[in-house]
Parts: structure tokens; sequence; C-alpha cells
């Protein structure tokens, strides 16, 4: 009998449970156009913004680069120094910081602060062209740019890049702290996009988004206008990242609680996100008497609000088209009722109307609305600011304009080749066609607009041939002018900048120039026309005509003209108050020469008079100015001492030490000030003279 044959039983195998897919974090373009792939497209961006700014490396210092760039011992000091410490404005500590890296190494040639500046200007571009490319991929608009994501994403940054809109904050070297804040921006905004899964239910990138949160940091050092970061991130996410399946299509108020429910994951980013806001609070708090705007309130809040409304649709004009643009916009009129703007004021709140219902929608055709409206916020809402209108504030709000033209005229392309497929309109070849004639003409303005800086006369040439007002205009001039020693025709242009705007300190700062130069008659020549014109304004000129009285009496001090000291600075004391209220150093000053003149003549009760004036005055603000405190409270000590007033002598440099200490800041003029006092006390203390 046959065995029967053994049949070996294999043991079942058992499927393996599939591991849950993780969701890439780059969404994948159905096709691309023409070969053109993000790497080449950002190439690509990066070399035509290169080519837009390359003749900007042979531009000068202006402005506020001279003062805080060129002429700031600062940067030369630690970085620590440099980034707490301006010459003139408010530091703001990362770009003040890079300025002092490009100190160490350039000195103070021009060329390699615009090397960096528009380095800086390259990377945000390319940032800008990562955000919005990713936006169009994910899942809620994916489908209606299927294969035109990358070219519509390069066409915008170029477009954006190379705009001659963005020349005051690449070209002009200061206006880095507005390129650098807006390039942390675009930075924190494409890595948290870069960071969003393509699909919902998605994995987000840990890494990603530390890179978002560092960005948001570099952002908050920057500027203040980069206090709307944070809400620019949440809508990104309310418009861009896919709800689950099924919540999509859910009322609005499902769709809402879906997100917050979507958030929830993410919450340590946001709870850092929201920290970055300390930055910028601690640099505001340490900044806080640098700032005009927290001294004093140069327009009503109302009034500032009006004028913003022109002002917006002054930037969205120069945006589309181009041409009119200026450096400075200090004659710009401020709307002081609702009659005067009532059309800019309706037609801009129509667009943030529009713009909150496509918002609460969660259209993503509202997304460019809300980046614009939130990037001119700080600088165009209810904050009053000197300047009413700067072209660098549109830095980041540009991006908005830029894609809303953009994405408006390939619908429209595609639209007239739908109705007309057989036409020349259809071929896919004319809108890269007629993207590249806009980018050319636009990089040819942009150059045009950078040779006006190569010398510091050019861009006040050309702002006086738009704007025969500007006050700013003929005082750079006479600053250039007399350095070049035409000082006649600096005499001319100083005059028509004070005639303009009194309180204009041109006089003043080129008399201390001359000054220090030894041309002694021209200096007091600058003061004294100074003095003439404000006696015409009286008493609204009253802060004017003292500075000006109190630095001819500095002048003849020096001059050992005691006499002439004396007068000019009784004249000064003698006019009344203007409306801005006496200025505490000024005062300050002519008591302390007054004091030291009656003390040489030997009258005790005068000079004990005017010191005792001079060092209440000093130490009346909640923060008194240091330098003025200590040389006030030096001062009277001096003649207590000669008095033989020992005792009160040390009472006072003691006060003044403590209250210094409680108020000062962390500068180096500070803390030498104070030592001073310390000295000076711990010698009186001792009996020395």
């Amino acid at each position: 009998m046959a065995r029967k044959a053994r049949t070996s039983r294999q043991p079942a195998v058992r499927p393996r449970a599939e591991r849950p897919a993780v969701l890439p974090a780059e969404p994948a373009e159905p096709v691309a156009v023409d070969g053109l792939t993000p790497r080449r497209a950002a190439l690509v961006v990066a070399a035509l913004t290169v080519v837009a700014f390359i003749n900007s490396f042979f531009g000068v210092f202006v402005l506020d680069d001279i003062h805080e760039i060129e002429r700031n011992p600062h940067l030369a000091g630690s970085f620590w120094e440099a980034m707490t410490q301006g010459k003139i404005l408010p530091p703001r500590p990362l770009p003040y910081l890079t300025f002092a890296l490009d100190h160490r190494l350039w000195g103070v040639r021009p060329y390699g602060y615009h090397l960096l500046n528009v380095a800086i200007h390259a990377t945000a571009a390319l940032a800008l062209f990562s955000l919005v490319r990713r936006s169009l991929l994910t899942p809620g608009v994916r489908q209606r740019f299927a294969g035109r994501a990358t070219l519509l994403a390069t066409v915008i940054a170029i477009l954006w890049a190379v705009h001659p809109l963005q020349t005051q904050a690449v070209t002009y070297v200061y206006q880095r702290i507005e390129s650098l804040t807006g390039m942390c921006m675009l930075v924190c905004l494409a890595c948290y996009a870069r960071a969003a899964p393509a699909q919902a239910g998605g994995r987000w990138d840990g890494r990603w988004l530390a890179g978002s949160l560092a960005a948001a940091a570099g952002a908050m050092a920057s500027k203040e206008n980069a206090v709307v970061l944070p809400l620019l991130v949440l809508a990104w996410d309310w418009f861009f990242v896919a709800l689950p399946t099924g919540e999509a299509e859910a009322p609005s108020d499902g769709r809402l609680r879906a997100w917050l429910v979507g958030l929830w994951p993410r919450r340590w980013f946001y709870a850092g996100l929201t920290a970055s806001w300390g930055i910028l609070a601690a640099v505001l708090l340490g900044q806080s008497a640098e700032y005009q705007e927290f001294r004093e309130l140069q327009h009503q809040p109302w009034h500032y609000l009006l004028t913003q409304s022109e002002v917006i649709l002054y930037y969205l004009r120069l945006a589309v088209w181009p041409v009119g643009q200026q450096i400075d916009y200090a004659s710009w009129p401020v709307a002081e009722s609702l009659a005067e703007v009532w059309p800019a004021f309706l037609t801009v709140g129509l667009l943030v109307a529009v713009t909150a219902v496509g918002t609460l929608r969660r259209q993503a055709w509202a997304a460019p609305g809300v980046l614009f409206f939130l990037a001119l916020a700080p600088t165009s809402s209810l904050m009053p600011i000197e300047a009413v209108a700067n072209e660098h504030r549109m830095y980041v709000a540009l991006a908005a304009v830029v894609t809303v033209v953009v994405l408006a005229a390939d619908a429209a392309g595609r639209w007239l080749a739908a109705r007309r497929p057989d036409s020349w309109l259809a071929d896919r070849r004319l809108g890269p066609a007629l993207a590249g004639v806009v980018i050319v003409a636009l990089i040819g303005l942009t150059q045009l607009r950078n040779q006006l800086y190569a010398t510091q006369l050019g861009v006040w040439y050309d702002l006086l041939a738009k704007d025969k007002g500007s006050f700013r205009a003929y005082h750079s001039m006479a600053n250039t002018l007399d350095a070049e020693g035409d000082v006649i025709l600096a005499l001319q242009m100083a005059e028509q900048a004070i005639r303009l705007r009194p309180s204009c300190e041109v006089l003043g700062k080129l008399a201390e120039a001359r000054w220090q130069a030894g041309d002694r008659d021209v200096a007091i020549g600058y003061l004294k026309l100074g003095l003439d014109v404000s006696r015409e304004e009286l008493p609204e000129t009253a802060r004017e005509f003292r500075r000006y009285a109190v630095g001819l009496a500095t002048f003849s001090r020096t001059l050992k003209d005691f006499d002439a000291m004396r007068q000019w600075c009784e004249e000064a004391l003698a006019v009344p108050d203007g409306p801005q209220g006496p200025e505490t150093k000024i005062m300050v000053s002519a008591r302390l020469m007054l004091a030291e003149y009656w003390q040489a003549q030997q009258n005790d009760a005068l000079a004990d008079q005017f010191s005792r004036e001079a060092v209440e005055l000093a130490m009346q603000p909640a923060r008194p100015p240091v330098q003025v405190a200590v040389d006030a409270a030096v001062c009277r000590a001096t003649i207590l001492k000669q008095q033989g007033r020992q005792s009160e002598a040390c009472g006072l440099l003691a006060q003044c030490k403590s209250r210094l200490l409680a108020t000062a800041g962390p500068s180096r003029d500070d803390r030498e000030s104070i030592e001073l006092v310390s000295t000076l006390l711990t010698r009186c203390l001792a009996g020395a003279d």
C-alpha cells in the first residue's frame, strides 16, 4: 500500500498591518511648466533681484545713514553697545548688530553695506517665492492652480523683488531695519507653510516650526511693525491649512470649531509665537525715551487715520504705476475732517469690508487683503507717526498687491483662452512673455531710481523737482553743500528749510560743525541767521529762538566774552514760552551759564538762585536727561563749595546719584556720568576740593 504523501502544512502568514503613512510636507505639483523646477525658479528669482539692484552698490550714505552709520561711534564699540545705543534715532537690536558687523568688515565704505542689503532682499524674495508656491499647492486651491503654482510664484516673487517701490528699503542703507524685518516675517511665514502637511491630518514638521519661531524672534528684534506677525501666521493657518474630511463643507461655525480644534496640537508653537512679543516689548521699554512717538504727539489719532486713507490709495497707485516716487513725504498735508478725504476713506473702508467678509467665509482670495492691511496697520492706522507716508512701509504689503495682480491676470488669461481657444490669446507663452516685459521695465525703473543714491544731492534734487515745499530737502542739501565748502548756497538752503519748518535744527548743526572745524565767524553767522528768522514768528518759535540764543552764548563763553554770554542767556530766558513749552536742556544750560557768570562776579545770591533753578529743572522730568542733570548738579555743588556750604554740596551730589541710578539707561555715556558724580561725592565727603 503506497504511503500517502505527507503534505507539509505551512503556517498561515498573517498580513502585516500597514503603518499609517506620514503625509509629505512637500506638496507635489501635478505638472511643471516647461521644466521649471522650484530650484531653477529660486535661482532665477535670486539672479534677477541682484540684477535689479546691482548698481545700488555705488550708492552713498544719505539722510539717516550719515548719523546712524557713518558717524555713529557706538558701532565701533562692543556688539551690545551697538545694539542698544543709537546716535540720534532709537536702535533696533538686530539691524544695528548687522551695522556693527558691517562696520568691522568695511568701515564706513558704503558698498559693503549695500551688499548685505541686497542679500537680505534676495533672501526675502526667496521666502516669498516659497510661501506663495506652497500656498497655491494647499488642498483648498491646489486644483485651481494645477501645474502653474511654481511659475506663478516665480513671477510674483520677481515682480515684488525688482519693483522700484522697494528701492527705499534696499538702496537706502538705514532702511535695512525695514527690509530685515520684512525678510524675517516672510521667512517665518514660509517656514510655517513648509511645516504644514499636504493633507488634513498629516504630521507637522517640528524643524520648520522651530525655524518659524526663530524668524519671528528676529523680526521682533528688528522693528515695531513686526507686532502683527503672529496674526499673519494665524491668518495663513485659517486660510490654507486643510480641515478634516467633511468639516470643510460644514457651516461657518462648524468650520471655525474644527479649525480651533486643529490648532490644539500646535499650541506650543503658538505659545512661542506669542512669547516673541516679549522681545518687542523689552526693546520698546528699554528705548521708550528715544521714540519721538512716546515723547510728544505729532498728530491727533483721528486726523492721522483720516490722512492714511489717502496715503494707502497712493501706495496702491505706486504699486501699479511706480512714477513720482520720493524719498520723503514730510509735506503731506494732514486731514482734519472727514469731508477732506471722504472718497478715499470710503474706498479704503470698502476694501477692508470686502476683505473682512472673505476672511469670515474662509475664502483664500481674501488672504492678500489680510496681508496688506495687517502689514500696514502699525503705520497706517491710529498710531500717529511724524512722517505720515514713507515708501519703505510697503515692503511686505507690496507682496499682497503683486499677488492679486498676477493671479487676476492669470485668471483673465485663462478665461479669454477658453472663450477663444483658436486665437493667439490661447498661446500658453503669452502670459510668461508679458510678465517678462513687465519685469524688464521694472528693473529699468529700479536701476534709474538707484542712480539717484549715487550722490548725496541726487535724491534731494529729485525731491525738490516734485515737492518745492520739502523742508527736509533744503535741510539735507544745506548740510551737503556746507560739507563741500559752498557756504553761501548752504545758507540759502538752510534759510529756506527753517522758514518752511522753524523747528528744523539745520542751522544749529551747521554751526556746530563749522565751529569744530575752526570757522568761527561762519558758525556764528549761521546761529544769528536762525535767531533773526525765528524772532519773526515769536512766541510760536520760542523754543527755536532759545536754541540759537543759547548756542551763541556757548560760543561767547568759549571766546571768553562773558558779557555777551550773559546777554544771550538773559535774552533766551526773557522770551515767553511757545505752544510746545520750554525745552529742559536749553533752559538748564542758560541758567548754568548765568550761575557761573554771577559767581565770577561774586554775586552769591544770583549764582545760588540760577544754579538752584537749573537743578530743579533738570530733576523735574520723571526720567531726567542724565548729562543735563549731572551738569546742573556738578555746577551747583561747585558753587556751594565755593560759598563754604560743603555739607549741602555733598547732599546734592548724593541725591543726584541716587535719582540717576534709579532712572538712567544702560548706555556708556550714562554710566560714565554717574561715575563722575560718584567720584565727586567721594571727594566731597573727604573734604577735598
